[in-house]
């Protein structure tokens, strides 16, 4: 089934692409066909639009893509009033349809506009990618930090702990995800494969990582662990004290290090989701 799915999205998102590529020609702006998407009706020709988006703001410079940034954080805003008005109506008869035009009027579209974006196979990433260049050009900005609310919001439920699957990474590990690891490791630097070698091969040294189903083939972040006879007080001693011989007289485990491979991740609570979980499966394991 899994394979038939794979399959079968493939297709559809060479489909897409083909289709895009033939109404590229409209030359309307990003911004009109961001509000054309949150207004289609249709779905295959939403998820047609919804890919030419996303392929053409790949293309776009840093200049462009604060352009496009403003556009969305002002012009795909809330509208104050509406927000007033619906939640008057809601204050003088609490009942569904006054919460309900309430919970849309306040609801900015952009976010809308995301939902729609990540319904194209493969948008999850390119979204988290986006993410990240609003992190790095709106840093001074009030407005675009209000957008990152945003996506701060659709990700914690996007990337949630029931959506994430836990994995060891061991020595054995597929190669183009052990590159992943030694090229995000961002607290202890692995300088060399043998260097990672001596952190995943013995039996008292573990590995796990967070993967999503839409990014496979990323750890999105991961944490090595030591199993020890005492608690370390420093690298130095931890790596004194590791010994492929005391895995079974453990009485500790030490969390050395621990990676948020994402920049469009920062502020999802990913590490602490992830510590709880490892805990847990070594409870288990001893």
């Amino acid at each position: 089934m899994t394979l038939f799915a794979d399959i079968l999205s493939a297709v559809f998102e060479r489909r897409t692409r083909r289709d895009a590529s033939d109404d590229a020609e409209d030359g309307r702006p990003l911004e009109d066909m961001a509000v054309a998407l949150v207004q289609a009706t249709g779905e295959t020709s939403g998820l047609v639009l919804a890919r030419e988006i996303l392929d053409r703001y790949e293309l776009l410079d840093d200049e462009e893509k604060l352009t496009f940034f403003k556009y969305l954080a002002h012009s795909m805003n809330i509208d104050p009033e509406a927000v007033r008005t619906s939640l008057d109506a809601y204050e003088r008869e609490a009942n569904k349809a006054s919460y309900r035009a309430f919970a849309a009027a306040a609801e900015p579209p952009r976010q809308e506009l995301m939902r729609r974006l990540n319904m194209v196979p493969g948008a999850t990433g390119t979204l988290v990618n986006m993410r990240a260049d609003l992190l790095r050009l709106g840093r001074t900005d009030p407005a675009l930090q209000a957008l990152d609310l945003d996506f701060r919001h659709l990700f914690a439920s996007w990337f949630n702990r029931g959506f994430l699957v836990l994995r060891p990474i061991s020595w054995e590990s597929p190669a183009h995800i052990l590159e992943k690891i030694i090229a995000y490791e961002a607290v202890h630097a692995i300088e060399s494969w043998d260097d990672l070698r001596r952190r995943l091969e013995p039996t008292d040294r573990r590995c796990f990582a967070f993967f999503h189903p839409a990014l496979p083939n990323k750890p999105l972040v991961f944490v090595h662990v030591a199993l020890l006879d005492r608690i370390p007080k420093s690298m130095s001693d931890l790596q004194q004290y590791a010994s492929a011989e005391s895995e079974q007289k453990a009485s500790c485990a030490a969390f050395y290090s621990i990676t948020n491979n994402e920049a469009g991740l920062v502020g999802v609570d990913l590490g602490n989701h992830l510590i709880k979980s490892v805990v847990q499966v070594l409870q288990d394991e001893f």
